[in-house]
């Protein structure tokens, strides 16, 4: 195969994931995945888990817009998507406002009361599989522990906790300075 086919077969790939990250995530349509996802589709985000098929990746969104009707995604950054043989990557930022059901679809805690009003913005990096024109996976790391801490499910970090802090750092090492010294 030359590198021109090869350039092809990836700015196809890149077309479809764009599709797909617009339609699904973006305008939360859930049925983009019948036309665009093989039927052995996987999706993985630590916030939601593992879901296997159409059926489950489906419900998952349906799901999480029944919680935050207006969420959002949109693509991130100059360059928000890179694709290498069968696969793409992107950057994404979003965010929505609880206004909707209990929520438990979460790795640690649950939104129990329905329209807290809380509002969630974290971004994160996906990897798509995308092999004969269908995405096969959709492998992603989301700012979960960002969106679980303005959700008031987890404690952010406690600066008076004697952890490092910034300014502590020493030159770019990363070493701690000596607290005795200044």
């Amino acid at each position: 195969m030359s590198s021109t086919d090869e350039l092809t077969v990836q700015e196809k790939n890149k077309q479809i994931v764009a599709r797909y990250s617009e339609e699904f995530w973006g305008k939360c349509n859930e049925n983009i995945v019948d036309e665009l996802c093989s039927d052995d589709f996987v999706s993985n985000y630590p916030m939601h888990g593992r879901r296997e098929g159409k059926v489950e990746v489906k419900k998952m969104l349906l799901e999480f817009r029944e919680a935050f009707p207006n969420v959002t995604f949109r693509p991130y950054g100059p360059i928000p998507m890179i694709a290498e043989k069968d696969y793409v990557v992107t950057r994404w930022i979003g965010g929505g406002k609880h206004t909707g059901v209990a929520f438990d679809d979460l790795p640690a805690g649950q939104l129990a009361t329905p329209n807290t009003g809380k509002i969630i913005h974290f971004s994160g990096t996906t990897i798509f599989t995308v092999k004969d024109g269908k995405i096969t996976e959709e492998l992603g790391e989301e700012g979960a522990l960002t969106a679980l801490q303005q959700l008031g499910i987890i404690d952010p970090p406690n600066p008076a906790s004697g952890a490092y802090k910034t300014s502590d750092l020493a030159g770019n090492r990363g070493e701690p300075k000596d607290k005795g010294s200044d």
